[in-house]
């Protein structure tokens, strides 16, 4: 049976500066005998990481398991076979070069390191034993590492210097060393949406003067940094010499993380801002990101990965005026476009990478509460209401106005009256939109409607009859509603709704012809088809009065695997085989030893849907 050990592998150049290790080999080796593998197991890593000589990885050759290669992102994965049975391995990374390095005048010279050795934590599914080891390289390993390539690195964050200290995006950050002969320009960088920077330089940009070679004038272990910064042609930040012989920015080493903070930049009126922050409670920027949204578009992270279906609440802000006009009203509305598939038919076995060629507005929503609306009761006293913004509320295009919105009210005399929403008497929860994500799934026929009759329990479905994975890109837009001008924009690029049910059929074949008989012979045979796109796990057991008397494994069982890879998004299920006429079909429970009692064969399951619970269904039968 196949070992498959996967995971990911990062470097830390600070805290908030991960960098994959992408292109990178990761090698594993059998322990040698003279080494307490015990020990080394139960070992941190910090008292095993070691830079190897280049006699010490010839020594290790003999020993060597298997090597695989990482991805952009330092995703990696060995399938382990031939006399591997799970024990303990060392794990090892050959570097060609570092992630960035700026290119210099010799070509990077290989380094190879041992971080740790693991024993991997292993776990049946299907034919196959899995494990997954994620590990993230300490800064000082990390840059001990890039020191040996001569890497230099500053990442950076530039933020306004009052608060809320809000990031600024879009600035052009330069770095000097500060020379007592010349100021030695280190790098640039354009900062990200977060403020985010990173300056990536040689040794040779801070130790070579006018006279080099003769003369090279930097002695000590790092440069004297300091910064300037553009935002388009104004100069928002202005540090000096002075600054770069500070504590804290002289000599740095090759990792050297700064925040720096602009007086020039005012932070914005936060309630000002039109901005679509969330998917229900999870952020759609960064994308992807470990926690929001993955590149497929699952959200919470590998291992939740969930989908959508239902009412789906979208979050952020949209104020009731435009801010450069205050007089005119703003306008919102979301716009929805379909992933497919190469050749354009349905396909459940992949996942659709052909991106939407158009998107059309978002109309299939449900009343969602955007607010309240306050006024004075027909009793003289302070009330409030709330506004709701549903079908009935989009304008031609999808776009929705709530300034100015009617809102009948009770004024609590019997009476009722209409209230215009108006900047001074409205109070804004945080959702814009309740998409109705059963009206948009149901645009696709269903494919096996009505389920799988239980006379057919047991077979595995077509791929006419399985339901793909719907994925989708939605956009958000919001306009002057008296000019039509844009006034912001903002887009996920892949979420992935799901309205479809579980296919589930279990029967036995003992009961097919008389499901009153007690089971009289040594063997059952379960007859069971489960089958869903985003199945977290289902699993089936035998129980009686006394608790279960058959567990899974042995009995089918499956569970999801948190990505990478890809093909772990499409766990679908499985099916114990068809009926046979010999009545000996499906999966065989030998239960030659259970004493007399009433049984019951379950079979639970869990979607992978956001806030889903789970569900099972059974068969009784005597013995």
């Amino acid at each position: 049976m196949a070992y498959i050990l996967r995971g990911k592998l990062c470097g830390l150049i600070c805290a908030e500066c991960p960098e994959a290790l992408s292109h990178v080999i990761v090698r594993l080796y059998r322990p040698r005998a003279a080494q307490n593998v015990t020990a080394l197991a139960v070992a941190s890593a910090k008292e095993t990481f070691a830079i190897l000589t280049d006699d010490e990885v010839p020594a290790k050759a003999p020993f060597l398991l298997a090597e695989a290669r990482t991805d952009d992102d330092g995703n990696y994965s060995f399938r382990l076979e031939g006399d591997y049975q799970g024990e303990a391995v060392e794990v090892d990374i050959l570097c060609p070069t570092v992630p960035q390095l700026k290119p210099g005048p010799k070509d990077p010279v290989p380094l190879q390191f041992s971080i740790t050795t693991i024993q991997p934590r292993w776990r049946q599914a299907d034919n196959a034993f899995l494990a997954v080891w994620d590990y993230c390289l300490p800064q000082r390993f990390w840059c001990l590492v890039r020191a040996h390539f001569g890497a230099w690195t500053i990442c950076g964050r530039l933020r306004t210097c009052d608060a809320p200290h809000t990031p600024i995006a879009g600035a052009t950050v330069r770095a000097f060393d500060a020379d007592w002969l010349q100021d030695d320009a280190l790098g640039v960088a354009v900062t990200d949406v977060s403020g985010r920077f990173r300056i990536d330089y040689l040794t040779s940009d801070f130790t070579l003067t006018p006279f080099s070679p003769f003369i090279n004038v930097e002695f000590a272990s790092g440069p004297d940094v300091y910064f300037t910064a553009q935002l388009g042609s104004v100069t928002i930040l202005s540090e000096t010499q002075a600054n770069g012989h500070q504590p804290g920015r002289e000599n740095v080493g090759h990792c050297f993380c700064v925040e720096l903070c602009s007086k020039n930049v005012l932070p914005p009126d936060v309630e000002g801002v039109p901005h679509w922050q969330q998917v229900e409670v999870f952020d759609i920027h960064p994308f992807p990101s470990l926690a929001g949204f993955s590149a497929q578009g699952y959200a919470g992270g590998a291992g939740a990965s969930y989908v959508f279906g239902g009412g789906v609440t979208l979050k952020g802000n949209c104020p009731l005026r435009n801010s450069a006009n205050p007089a005119n009203p703003l306008e919102y509305r979301f716009l929805i476009g379909l992933w497919s598939w190469p050749g354009g038919s349905d396909d459940p076995t992949a996942i659709p990478t052909m991106a939407p060629t158009s998107m059309a507005p978002l109309t299939q929503v449900l009343g969602t509460l955007v607010g309240y609306v306050f006024y004075t009761n027909g009793l003289g006293l302070a009330d409030s209401a709330q506004v709701i913004v549903d079908a009935g509320d989009l304008q031609p295009g999808g776009w929705i106005r709530v300034d100015g919105k009617n809102v009948t009210v009770d004024m609590r005399d019997g009476t009722t009256a209409i209230v215009n929403v108006a900047p001074n008497t409205f109070l804004r929860t945080f959702d814009l939109l309740t998409i109705n994500t059963p009206a948009i799934t149901s645009l696709h026929p269903t494919k096996l409607p009505g389920g799988l009759p239980i006379v057919v329990a047991g077979r595995s479905l077509s791929a006419d009859e399985s339901e793909p994975i719907r994925r989708y890109r939605l956009g958000f837009e919001v306009r002057d509603g008296n000019t039509l001008a844009t006034v912001a924009t903002d887009g996920l690029d892949s979420i992935v709704f799901d309205n479809s049910p579980v296919i589930v059929a279990l029967d036995l074949e003992e009961l097919r012809s008389n499901a009153c008989k007690p089971i009289a012979g040594g063997l059952v045979h379960i007859l069971y088809t489960i089958d869903h796109p985003h199945l977290r796990f289902f699993n089936i057991t035998i129980s009686n009065n006394n608790g279960i008397a058959h567990p899974p494994p042995p009995l089918p069982a499956a569970s999801f695997t948190p990505p990478p890879p890809t093909s772990n998004y499409l766990l679908r299920g499985g099916a114990g085989g068809p009926h046979l006429s010999g009545n000996n079909g499906g999966f065989p429970v030998n239960v030659a030893l259970d004493p007399p009692c009433a049984y019951r064969v379950a079979i639970a399951w869990q979607t992978r849907h956001y806030l889903a619970s789970s569900h099972s269904i059974d068969r009784l039968y005597c013995k």
